[in-house]
């Protein structure tokens, strides 16, 4: 019913990120259904034509996918959404896709080298968006991640500099 309202949009689909997040490392099924719950929503919207919504549809069947636990498709997926949001002007977006797979690589897959790169390109679009203490926050959790990245290192510069 409300299309084009973009606070109801974000909402459902943040909650249906955090949902597929819960039952993802819960395993309880409430979480996952309120997960599909979100997830139709937004293919409505972007059946009935809604642009703004693309994005939002890609990552939900990302983590859908992932709680499933079809490791390979979900990484395509949660690549694609990085490529729809970058290309639609939705950093914030990009960059908690990013995030997520970069979780993703780490924990399932088992990939660090593709972790820390897809953790790093996370900071990088957190960082061009302005979200500063995101990127703290991501520092902070993976430090074995950044430490070693020369970004860190001038990130850290430019920080005391401001201070």
């Amino acid at each position: 019913a409300m299309l084009a309202f973009p606070n109801v949009m974000l909402d459902t689909f943040l909650k249906g990120v955090s949902c597929f997040a819960a039952a993802r490392q819960t395993r309880k099924r409430k979480y996952g259904k309120l997960a599909k719950i979100c997830r139709s929503k937004i293919k409505k919207w972007l059946d009935m034509g809604n642009p703004n919504v693309k994005h939002y549809d890609t990552f939900l069947d990302a983590e859908a996918l992932a709680l499933k636990g079809k490791r390979f498709s979900a990484v395509k997926h949660y690549e694609v959404t990085i490529l729809q949001a970058g290309r639609s002007g939705y950093q914030q977006d990009a960059a908690l896709a990013s995030e997520r797979l970069g979780e993703y690589q780490l924990s399932v897959m088992n990939n660090q080298e593709e972790g820390a790169f897809r953790l790093r390109e996370a900071e990088r679009y957190w960082r061009s968006w302005g979200a500063f203490a995101k990127v703290r926050h991501l520092m902070a959790k993976y430090p074995k991640v950044f430490s070693v990245h020369p970004t860190s290192q001038i990130f850290t510069l430019v920080e005391s500099i401001q201070r």
